[in-house]
């Protein structure tokens, strides 16, 4: 089981404890039990019927319907086993421990009677051995002693009526023949203590008196039925769950034993009747000043320092059939398991004697487990269920020297039981403020706040956040503490004083005497209330969604107290005036930003606190990248293909390439340089002049024919749309001489141009045609496309002047030709670059 499952069993066993006082007022209901993350209601009838209905559909707290709640259906009615037990006209039907238990008192004895509980749908007897209670020195030596006995009835006694005869009266009720059942005196509630020297016990829980003063809650029979005296703290390390030798050393003094019952009021044992069920409780009092109990129980992961991995207590449970719980104890440590049953125990006394021990018996309310363990030593430590406290170690049962069961005293039962009532010590952290807008709050505006449960499941029921005034401005009238609730999720609040100013106020969460220790908030009050954001509406608040987005942001616009100026912060900056019908509105059309862009408002006035904020995010599309030296139709020659692809976009955008729909490469586009990046680097503060560049290498292995190559850029992980351009790879020529010698471009026969020979160049030597290049649009009834050669050496294709069919020899015209191409294609670069530089993101 994981942690968070066991937390979550925990508070599963809390909802079916709130529950169980209203189930078993009503008639056919038989018992409650845990099983398979279900709560299991066992009974009949229709009230039983509609009220499991109706706690499925609601949730508890405290044991009080919380209405108009949806809860989980976590509670199943399921019919009694005893149901199908037809009784016949000689046989009853047991329909309580209690009354089960005070009637085989009555009429067989409490001699041999180990236990009277209700496990999966029926009854049980135990009866068997009872043993004295080990008191032992505070060495190890002799804490392990103690021999099984299984007695009858006490000396010189005839029992009344056998335990058989007893059970078979009834229906639904079994007999179980137990073994010896031990308490065990030797450690502290998680950690260990030494009774007067001389045995040991292990301490339970922290909690505190009437008037708040810290106590230990421990085991009854430790306290040798009011004998004992004093108690020391034992030093963790010497203990058997920390690996040491068990030696008890002690560690300094923890406190005196107070309150005690083993047993009956009074420490009395069985009464012949059977109506003196008690309970098996200590209470620890003087806790040595300067000892800070937590309210927390140790894993002993690290006995030296058990903080970090210890299980905070937040409140208590009853126990359950099928609850899964868990022990700790100095001797044996840790130790989890389910509980088997629930009922009342018989345990012998101090002064039971062997052969016997049938002459000193206590009852008490406990429940039983067969899967956790434990030594002696261990008695008085607690049991929880998630967070929540279920008991404390009484003994257990051993056959031949191997433990058969560990039993515990039920922790709501017994506390019940202490003059004047004690408060379980809980854990509580420290509240925290809520982010208010700029930390600033209109008068009269609820500061809110929260009380995180973690490392506990779940912050303490019926918490609250105690406030008190720190400090005060001028005209403000301190005031008594004042308490909120804190409601289940952990949230809490207050109205901010109707003064304008700093608020500064000390916070501490509380439960009872339980206290989280207090810090110090402060928020602002300011007179003017916070301004609205209308514009602009964004219909791609993710990035992601349907809609068409916004490209470009001209104006923020919103509503406002008029006569009060607003002050923009965020992504964009600026001041105006809120217009006497109340509307404002800023011009941000110089301040172009792309991707995920916030913008926070605020109000301000001469000499006034400036209001709460407002801020409002939207997604601004980024605009297309452009994609330089392949332009849309261009061929290219297989043997001659560029190095890169490059291009320019927004300085700081992950530019991603994709060649036939399959990605090739990412860069992020910057004005310092270009180069390929595997991921998307935070944006930059960005140079508008001239576009930042971008480049990844051309893939290779393209085969000839047609190409799609797709570029787009992300800001924010705000994608633009695509650049396309389609290209094609002409398959390169055969070497010269070879009879399937292919041109450059089919589609037009290749006009060998004369050029100046060299000496020693045979006359017949031809210079292949180039393959025309498109770089900058040009009219076509000016310059023909073909014609104007290439502008970027990275895509270049061959190095020989131009010629086709429609092309003279090169000559001086050629030139010409070619710087007007590249005017023209300035002139056109140029007005894309000034409206490009417009939409620019600058960060």
């Amino acid at each position: 089981m994981t942690l968070s499952e066991f937390n979550a069993a925990g508070a599963l066993a809390r909802r079916a404890a709130d529950a169980a006082p209203s189930l078993r007022a009503l008639p056919g209901y038989v018992g409650i039990s845990l099983h398979a993350g279900t709560i299991v209601v066992e009974g009949e009838g229709p009230e039983l019927r509609a009220r499991v209905a109706e706690l499925n559909r609601v949730d508890q707290v405290n044991g009080v319907d919380q209405l108009n709640q949806a809860g989980p259906a976590d509670f199943v009615l399921a019919a009694p086993a005893s149901a199908a037990v037809v009784p016949s006209a000689a046989e009853l039907l047991a329909s309580s421990t209690q009354q089960l238990f005070e009637a085989y008192v009555r009429d067989v004895g409490a001699a041999g009677l180990q236990a009277v509980t209700y496990t999966n749908g029926h009854f049980v007897i135990r009866t068997g051995g009872t043993t004295t209670a080990q008191t032992g020195p505070a060495s190890s030596a002799g804490l392990l002693t103690g021999t099984d006995t299984t007695p009858a009835t006490a000396p010189g006694t005839k029992p009344k009526m056998s335990a058989a005869d007893f059970v078979a009266r009834y229906a639904n009720v079994a007999l179980e023949q137990g073994s010896r059942i031990a308490t065990e005196e030797d450690y502290f509630g998680g950690e260990g203590y030494i009774i007067d020297g001389r045995t040991v016990c292990s301490a339970g829980f922290g909690a505190f008196g009437p008037a708040g003063e810290p106590l230990i809650l421990t085991a009854g029979h430790c306290a040798a039925d009011g004998a004992a005296k004093q108690a020391e703290i034992e030093n963790p390390a010497g203990a058997p769950a920390a690996g040491g030798a068990g030696s008890g050393t002690a560690a300094g003094t923890l406190g005196s034993f107070g309150f005690s019952q083993f047993g009956g009021p009074g420490n009395t044992k069985v009464a012949s009747d059977g109506t003196n069920v008690g309970t098996d409780i200590a209470v620890l009092q003087g806790i040595r000043s300067g000892l800070d109990l937590q309210p927390a129980v140790t894993r002993w992961d690290n006995p030296a320092d058990p903080g970090p991995t210890s299980v905070k207590i937040v409140g208590t449970v009853a126990p359950f059939q099928g609850q899964p719980v868990c022990r700790s104890g100095r001797s044996l440590g840790w130790s989890c398991g389910t509980v088997d049953s629930v009922g009342t125990w018989v345990i012998a006394g101090p002064d039971s004697l062997p052969p016997d021990y049938d002459n000193d018996l206590r009852a008490l309310n406990g429940f039983d487990s067969t899967t956790v363990k434990s030594r002696p030593g261990d008695s008085g430590g607690p049991w929880i269920s998630g967070n929540f406290a279920v008991g404390t170690h009484t003994g257990a049962e051993s056959d031949g020297g191997v433990q058969t069961r560990a039993i515990a005293t039920t922790l709501e039962d017994a506390t019940g039981r202490i003059p004047g009532g004690v408060q379980l010590q809980l854990f509580l952290n420290k509240p925290t403020l809520a982010a208010a807008a700029n930390g600033t709050l209109t008068a009269g505006e609820p500061i809110t706040g929260h009380v995180d449960a973690a490392p506990a499941s779940v912050v303490a029921p019926n918490s609250k956040v105690r406030i008190t005034v720190q400090s005060s401005n001028p005209g403000q009238k301190p005031g008594q503490p004042l308490e909120v609730p804190v409601d289940a999720s952990g949230n809490w609040q207050f109205p901010a004083p109707e003064w304008a100013g700093s608020f500064t106020f000390s916070a501490e969460t509380v439960n009872g005497f339980s206290r989280s220790g207090a810090v110090s908030l402060s928020v602002k009050v300011s007179g003017l209330a916070a301004p609205v954001i209308t514009a602009p509406a964004d219909a791609r608040t993710d990035g992601h969604a349907d809609g068409p987005g916004l490209t470009a942001v001209e104006t923020i616009e919103g509503t406002g107290e008029p006569g009060r100026t607003v002050r923009l912060s965020g992504d964009f900056t600026g001041t105006g005036l809120v217009a006497p019908d109340g509307r404002w509105s800023i011009n941000v059309a110089d301040q172009p930003v792309f991707g995920k862009v916030s913008v926070t408002a605020v109000l301000t006035a001469p000499g006034q606190t400036d209001s709460p904020s407002a801020t409002s995010s939207f997604t601004v599309i980024p605009p297309v990248p452009a994609v330089s030296g392949i332009r849309d139709g261009k061929h290219l020659r297989q043997d001659s293909l560029p190095a890169s692809i490059s291009g320019t976009a927004v300085d700081g955008a992950e530019v991603s390439v994709s060649m036939d729909g399959a990605a090739i490469g990412s860069a992020q586009a910057s004005s310092a340089g270009t180069g390929a990046r595997a991921s998307l680097q935070p944006r930059v503060p960005q140079d508008l002049a001239g576009g930042a560049r971008w480049s990844v290498p051309f893939p290779a292995g393209l085969a000839a024919g047609a190409h799609r190559l797709t570029v787009t850029q992300a800001i924010d992980g705000v994608a633009s749309l695509p650049a396309a351009v389609a290209f094609t790879i002409d398959a390169a020529p055969a070497s010269a001489g070879t009879p399937d010698e292919t041109p450059a471009v089919p589609q037009q026969p290749a006009v060998q141009q004369p050029a100046p020979r060299q000496p020693g160049t045979p006359a017949h030597s031809t210079v292949p045609a180039q393959v025309p290049v498109a770089q900058v649009p040009v009219a076509p009834s000016t310059v023909p496309p073909s014609t104007v050669p290439p502008s970027d050496a990275s895509v270049t294709v061959g190095g020989t002047p131009p010629g086709n069919a429609n092309q003279l020899a090169g000559t001086g015209a050629g030139g010409l030709l070619y710087a007007a191409g590249l005017g023209a294609g300035a002139l056109l670069l140029g007005a894309a670059v000034v409206i490009f530089a417009r939409r620019r993101a600058v960060r």
